[in-house]
Order: structure tokens, then sequence, then C-alpha cells
């Protein structure tokens, strides 16, 4: 197996090239922050449905939750500020509020509305990787979603749930859960098939050299995933979109917890 599992150069973090180059969103602490988030985004929506709610505030319930003292130490964990971090993430939509209420003039934020699930499509999403800079580009995969690299008939499968991170990540991951999966399994494995892993790592840290172009693609059937920036990204549309399970889930909770509400106010 190569001793060569990450890039001996990582690509450059361009200040204000790409949004969210700064934020390592495959890092656990990061990872746990999101997943938190969302857990506030729901809880805000179940209550108050599509209102925005304030970073201020949602900075406060996350230092609570995960056990920050501060927000410092929240800012410290995730190695900037919390504002540019929520800016970041390609399924949150942000503004400053001006309605006049207690939060004007303060940045406040919503999970960015979703298509009505009859009015999305299916689609296959296509990113040539030409420079080290589109390595940083955010990639929000759905969870039924699957990342292909064509070049080496690679793919990323279908997860339990969606992962937001810089395309670097991804494929720096993939190298070290190929790695992995041959020091677990290494006696179990033939030289065969090790030698197979040991090439295809050796190839995708090459990609992330980019010493030449590559291909990207993102099939996704629920119609959910993005690239962050847009710009360079060719969207090829299909039928209609198949319902995401957690998407169809939140739904369902979703209407049990209507009904119960209109249920109560009957009586």
């Amino acid at each position: 197996m190569s001793n060569e599992t990450t890039p001996s150069d990582p690509a450059p973090q361009t200040i204000g090239k790409l949004p969210g180059y700064r934020f390592d969103m495959g890092h656990q602490e990061t990872e746990r922050m999101v997943d938190e988030l969302e857990q506030i985004c729901k809880t805000v929506k179940y209550s108050a449905g599509d209102a925005w709610m304030t970073a201020s505030a949602a900075e406060s319930i996350l230092c609570t939750d995960l056990g920050y003292e501060d927000a410092a130490e929240l800012e410290d964990a995730i190695r900037g500020r919390f504002e540019d971090f929520l800016k970041a993430l390609p399924h949150i939509e942000t503004k400053i509020q001006d309605d006049g209420s207690a939060s004007q003039g303060k940045l406040v934020f919503r999970p960015k509305p979703q298509l009505p699930f009859a009015e999305r499509k299916m689609f296959l999403k296509k990113l040539t990787v030409s420079t080290r800079e589109d390595l940083w580009r955010v990639v929000h995969k759905a969870p039924c979603a699957v990342i292909e690299i064509p070049e080496l008939e690679f793919e990323i499968g279908a997860d339990a749930k969606r992962k937001i991170d810089s395309l670097y990540n991804l494929i720096a991951s993939a190298v070290y859960n190929l790695s992995m999966h041959v020091s677990t399994l290494g006696a179990s494995l033939s030289e065969d098939h090790k030698a197979k892993i040991s090439e295809t790592v050796d190839e995708l840290n090459k990609l992330l050299d980019v010493d030449k172009p590559w291909t990207l693609l993102l099939h996704d059937r629920t119609g959910l995933s993005e690239i962050r920036p847009e710009e360079g990204v060719e969207t090829t549309y299909a039928g209609q979109a198949e319902e995401d399970p957690a998407e169809e889930n939140e739904r369902r909770q979703q209407e049990a917890l209507e009904k119960a509400i209109a249920e109560e106010e009957g009586e």
C-alpha cells in the first residue's frame, strides 16, 4: 500500500475567491456543529414556520448545547467568524434584518426554501476541475446523491445523511477511507485487491494536485444537491425527482404535528 495517502501540497485557500474556503466542513467538530444547527432550524420551523433567526441567538444556543465557554471559543473551533460560517453553508440563506424589529441590522438566517417536491427534477451536475482553487468549492451532497469521477471509474455513493464539505475534503476523505479499509481488512484481502485499492488511492491523490483537468459528476435523483459557487457547473435535468427518505420522514412528522394541533384546536 502506498504511503502517499495525502497530497504533499494542499490546494491554495485564496481569500475571497470561494465561499466557505476557510472552513473544514469535514472536521469532526465542524460536522457536529452543522448537525446541531440543523436541529435548531427544525425546532424553529416547527414552532415558527419559515421565520428568520438571528445568528447571535443560534451561536448562543450552540455554545450551550456543544459545551463551548463562549462565542470566542466556538469561533476558535471553526477557525473563523460564526457569521461567515453560516454564509458558507449552501443550504442556509442569510440577510441583514430590515423589518424594524429588535433584530434590525443583525444577520439573520434560515434554511434555504426548497422547491416543492412536485416541482423538483432529477439532475446531473458536471464540473470540470481545472485549477486547484476548484477544489475549495463547497459541495452539498444529498443523502441519495452519488458523486462520480469518470476518469477513474470511481464513485462516492449514497449515504444516510447529507454531506456538506469542500471538494478537496470529499476526495481526501475517500483516500482515508480506502486506506483504512486496507488497514482493517488487509489480512482478508487478496494481493490483487489490495493492489487495485492502492492504485485508486494514488490516482485520487493525483486528482488533488490537478496536474490536468478532471471531471466531477454529481447525480441526484432527489434534486437537492448543490455545488457552490455555481459558475462553470453544467446542470442537466431529467424526470420528476424522488422524495428523499429523510425529507419524507420530516414531512410526515410535520403533517402529524399539524394534525395534532388542528385536533386540539377543534376540541
